[in-house]
């Protein structure tokens, strides 16, 4: 068996929002449909800031995550730098489900009125695991190669956001890790979430 956690190329794309469909069958993003996944993780890829790391078996992508070096205006930078794809891509959702473009942005742009937070750490944006292939350490191997290239880059601190109801086993999985609580917070629309940080160790 051939294992190996590297860059997801380009010709891959395609091969990573497969996985996160199967991972995230009712999710919000994975119903704004292929295109704009695709336009999503591509961008987080080229961006300067962005990492994009898959877990590969024989060859296959089998996982998958996503982040960002900072995480204070990632997702506005990301858009102004791809502007016109952006766009096209919100005009079609404009036509057949124009209220998704509020929740999009509102849900790109996850702020707390109780906490002074500037942002200034990196930040796991998505990870997801074949559902076919969970509970086998693949996300744990993922977290753990992407703690690594974020300290190879200058980084200090991590953070992720997860849901802060009906989700203990993905909560005690964050713990198990190192990860805690900062702060709580509501996304659009009335959803509650937990934002997790984690100061990383050089050794």
């Amino acid at each position: 068996m051939s294992v190996k956690i590297g860059n997801v190329s380009d010709a891959d794309i395609l091969s990573l929002v497969a996985v996160h469909n199967h991972a995230f069958p009712d999710f919000f993003l994975t119903g704004l449909g292929n295109r704009f996944l695709s336009l999503y993780y591509r961008t987080v890829r080229e961006n300067e800031s962005g990492i994009l790391l898959g877990y590969y078996d024989e060859g296959r992508l089998m996982g998958f995550c996503a982040a960002t070096m900072r995480s204070a205006s990632f997702h506005s930078q990301l858009i102004k730098e791809n502007l016109l794809a952006y766009m096209i891509v919100a005009f079609r959702l404009l036509l057949t489900r124009p209220g998704a473009i509020i929740r999009l942005y509102r849900n790109l742009t996850k702020k707390s009125v109780s906490v002074n937070d500037k942002g200034d750490y990196a930040e796991l944006l998505s990870i997801g695991v074949d559902a076919g292939c969970q509970g086998k350490g693949i996300g744990r191997a993922l977290l753990c190669e992407l703690e690594k290239e974020i300290l190879s880059k200058g980084g200090r601190i991590v953070s992720l956001t997860t849901d802060y109801d009906d989700n203990e086993k993905v909560q005690g999985f964050y713990s198990s890790l190192g990860y805690q609580i900062y702060y709580d917070f509501i996304a659009y629309p009335q959803r509650k979430m937990y934002r997790y940080i984690k100061k990383l160790n050089e050794n």
